[in-house]
């Protein structure tokens, strides 16, 4: 029960990144095309309207000197976070060629083996994921004044969830359990 609030919480928190990304992106359209295009061309023409030309240029332009970086760091917190709901989810690709060919006690067998590795390899990610926050952590963006270190944020965090995922799967595949919870 906790751990499918859990997943709707991290569902949501990818929703929001995304839509923030997406506004990013919009705001950089709008500045390029419409602002820094037609708005330009405008303004050039008609002398009345450089004052809301200049306006808006510097409006959108300090937004969107930020939206060419900023939804590209989003997007691996969305990649993230959707590979932990792809877990939870059962949604990875799986290969269960040599699993079907063995029997029950090969099979869970088979299965605490692949936990293991993955276990391994997530405890790497957080470890390595920490010293690289720990070490240029604190560097801003070149963007904006933000240190990268809240982007390298989601590595630890998803090594956490991707392991609470896993452990879960395996306490469920050694119990026989088929469904998610």
């Amino acid at each position: 029960m906790l751990l499918r609030r859990f997943d709707k919480l991290v569902e949501g928190v990818a929703v929001l990144l995304f839509a923030a990304s997406s506004l990013f992106i919009f705001i950089n359209v709008v500045n390029r095309y419409l602002i820094l295009g037609a708005f330009r061309k405008l303004a050039r023409d008609f002398e009345a309207l450089q004052g809301s030309y200049l306006f808006f240029r510097e409006i959108f332009g300090s937004v969107s000197v930020m939206a060419d970086e900023v939804p590209g760091l989003l997007l691996v917190w969305i990649a993230f976070l959707g590979a932990y709901l792809a877990m939870r989810g059962q949604g990875h690709i799986s290969f269960d060629l040599l699993a079907g060919k063995l029997n029950r006690l090969g099979q869970k067998s088979l299965t605490v083996l692949n936990t293991v590795l993955i276990v391994g390899f997530l405890g790497l990610l957080f470890w390595q994921s920490v010293r690289m926050i720990s070490i240029s952590g604190q560097t801003e963006i070149e963007t904006a004044e933000i240190a990268q270190g809240w982007f390298m944020l989601i590595l630890p965090l998803a090594a956490l969830f991707l392991l609470i995922a896993v452990l879960k799967q395996l306490k469920d595949r050694l119990q026989d359990k088929d469904h998610v919870s």
